[in-house]
């Protein structure tokens, strides 16, 4: 026990070491790195006291006052810190004269250390009583403690970020450490429980480590988080310890051993995992959504929004809403810049390269490492923007596709370090969504340009057959004028060409730039009859018998009624096309009926030559044509325009003579 006692106080040491070393300009590592001094120095003497009562023959009386003595200076650490803290003006008088009260304090509790009525040391005996100095001086430091975390809980209630947080680690820690310190004393020396008083120098080691580590690491947390997070830790423990000697106790009259053992532990262990995916949500203070609930949100915008510069404010506004803060930007790189809006960091600013070294910075964080220049730089960075959290993306790249800014909180309450890794892990996603839509939109426009070349061949062939009859005929015009039949060819001629003209570049315009429809429940039969009635002439014109056959019980679509009767015109235009060089009879049928799954089947028929197998595939793409006439485009639109209904278009392979094109609705909405 002494050695561990000795190994202890070198380890406190240490730890103020480093926290010095971290920072050596902030005034709150430096009042850590005297506190330290003193617990290491305390230590020590608890140490010799130990070992001159268990190898030494003298006694350790002497040790025993001098490590009170030493102790009686820890109130004074605590109330230094919590000025540190606070940021409190240490050259005004005030607060020269409050230390000096403390200090006074503290020396008049040494003294009371080396009275004859502290600790009685009585020759021959193991057991050393404590006097009334000692209970004075037990009351008087409880009594300080006391008064130390009342003053620091009714300073925390007015702070905010990051001071708010520190002070939460001192009351918890520091508190609670040295009151039950004395707690233990008062019971191992009173209750002649020695073991109680020897776990003291390890309880103050571990909230003291703790504290330590808290307000000087760079990664910042809560307390309250922190201490749920080990108190569920306990509990688990617990629980897996009281469950599995239980279940062994249980299982012992059946199961031989060591089978009763292993099957405990596996029943149990099994328990206690679950129990810990319970009791995270219970021990958890974050009002943030879980991670998995933004995610699914930006795939949602992802699939509703296909342009990345409309995707990347949709992702914004989430980030505002999800962080609780006023400000967000995705930066790019844009060459040697990383822009987004009014916010920009070049690549050859020290504070970028100290962020890729990061991966991450936060205020609150810079203040507690040490004062580089990128450190400095990032600082000045973050505050001219008045940015409360920068991640990158991916992280750990030293060159990062994207940089993640975010506003200060709205409650200004600093970004916690599991809020940090969130953060990460959001703008990796977003990041992947991003690249993904970016790729997609210069794979769109890769076709669109290979489309504008196919568009121009297919114009250039398609216009200038109509362009040279109407050439042709303005060049007879003078000379032919006065011959009726050609006035009557010139008048049939050109508004027809012009019409051929007008409905190519129609097709086109609906092809390339598919207006937004809006959907309502309306009737297919309606639908299907106003149009027959339409294409009733054109069918006479063409030598076609068009029937309807109205098979459907339930015909509610959601759908807009314009567009369902473009897409009925140009399936019935082209079988009337594919019927010109029909002999005998021509036949056109439009047919609906109700599948077994509920949805609506529409079909339209022609009896034909059909449609060859080789180009069914591509039956519905650009420019893809079984006519000699036409640019292949009308199928597309029809394909384009039930595809936003939701609905289907195949060719079905019926057996008969003839094409069949087989549209399928949804099922049709509910009746209110």
């Amino acid at each position: 026990m002494p050695s561990l006692i000795l190994a202890v106080a070198f380890l406190t040491l240490a730890i103020g070491a480093s926290i010095l070393w971290n920072n050596s300009r902030r005034f709150t590592n430096q009042v850590f790195a005297l506190a330290s001094l003193t617990a290491a120095a305390w230590l020590f003497c608890v140490f010799m006291a130990m070992r001159t009562g268990v190898e030494v023959s003298y006694s350790p009386v002497p040790w025993i006052r001098t490590a009170s003595a030493v102790g009686a200076f820890f109130p004074l650490s605590i109330w230094l810190m919590k000025e540190s803290i606070l940021a409190a003006a240490f050259h005004d008088r005030r607060f020269t004269n409050r230390a000096l009260g403390w200090f006074i304090i503290g020396c008049c509790l040494a003294g009371l250390c080396y009275t004859n009525s502290f600790i009685f040391d009585v020759p021959g005996s193991v057991n050393r009583s404590r006097g009334t100095a000692y209970l004075v001086y037990s009351v008087i430091s409880f009594g300080l403690y006391s008064l130390l975390i009342l003053q620091t809980y009714k300073q925390w209630r007015g702070q905010t970020g990051i001071r708010r947080l520190e002070l939460q680690f001192l009351i918890l820690n520091a508190g609670i450490a040295c009151l039950l310190a004395i707690l233990l004393n008062a019971a191992g020396n009173y209750l002649d429980l020695r073991f109680l008083s020897r776990l003291t120098p390890l309880i103050i080691l571990v909230f003291y480590g703790l504290t330590a580590w808290a307000v000087s690491i760079h990664r910042v947390f809560d307390a309250r988080q922190v201490f749920l997070s080990v108190a569920q830790q306990i509990g688990l423990i617990s629980v897996l310890s009281a469950s599995t000697y239980l279940c062994w106790r249980l299982l012992t009259p059946v199961v031989p051993a060591p089978g009763d053992l292993i099957l405990s532990i596996a029943l149990c262990s099994t328990f206690a995992f679950w129990l810990e995916g319970k009791s995270r949500d219970w021990f958890t203070l974050s009002p943030w959504q879980h991670t998995a609930t933004t995610r699914q949100t930006a795939l949602e915008l992802a699939r509703r929004e296909h342009d990345p510069a409309k995707l990347i404010a949709e992702f914004e506004a989430l980030l505002r809403s999800w962080a609780q803060t006023g400000y967000s930007a995705l930066l790019f790189d844009s060459g040697e810049v990383f822009v987004s809006g009014n916010i920009e960091l070049a690549k050859d600013r020290p504070a970028y390269h100290a962020l890729c070294k990061q991966g991450w910075s936060t205020p609150e964080s810079l203040q507690r490492l040490r004062p580089e220049p990128g450190l400095v730089d990032l600082r000045q960075f973050v505050t001219e923007f008045n940015l409360g959290l920068v991640v990158t993306a991916p992280r750990g790249s030293a060159t990062p596709s994207l940089l993640l800014a975010l506003g200060i909180k709205t409650n200004h309450r600093p970004f916690t370090y599991p809020e940090v890794q969130q953060v990460q892990e959001v703008a990796e996603f977003m990041d992947n969504i991003l690249a993904r839509s970016r790729l997609s939109m210069q794979a769109r426009q890769s076709e669109q340009l290979a489309t504008i070349g196919l568009i121009g061949a297919s114009l250039a062939h398609e216009i200038r057959n109509p362009l040279v009859s109407i050439k042709t005929f303005s060049h007879l015009l003078p000379t032919r004028f006065d011959d009726p039949d050609f006035r009557r060819r010139f008048s049939q001629l050109i508004p027809a060409e012009v019409e051929r003209i007008d409905n190519l570049t129609q097709q086109l315009l609906d092809l390339s730039n598919p207006r937004r429809h809006h959907l309502e429940r309306v009737s297919l039969h309606t639908i299907m009859q106003e149009t027959s009635d339409l294409m009733l002439t054109r069918a006479q014109e063409a030598h076609v018998t068009l029937t309807s056959q109205l098979n459907a019980t339930a015909d509610s679509i959601w759908a807009d009624a314009s567009a369902m009767r473009q897409v009925l015109i140009n399936l019935l235009i082209n079988a009337f096309q594919a019927l010109e060089t029909q002999d005998g009879e021509r036949r056109v049928q439009l047919r609906s009926r109700n599948s077994p799954n509920g949805s609506i089947i529409l079909e339209v028929s022609d009896n034909g030559p059909g449609i060859p197998t080789e180009q069914r595939a591509r039956l519905f793409h650009p420019f893809v044509s079984t006519k000699t006439k036409g640019m292949g485009l009308g199928l597309a639109v029809c394909a384009d325009i039930l595809h936003e209904h939701r609905a289907t278009i195949i060719v079905p392979d019926v057996g008969r003579p003839g094409a069949t094109f087989r549209i399928t609705f949804p099922c049709p909405p509910q009746s209110s």
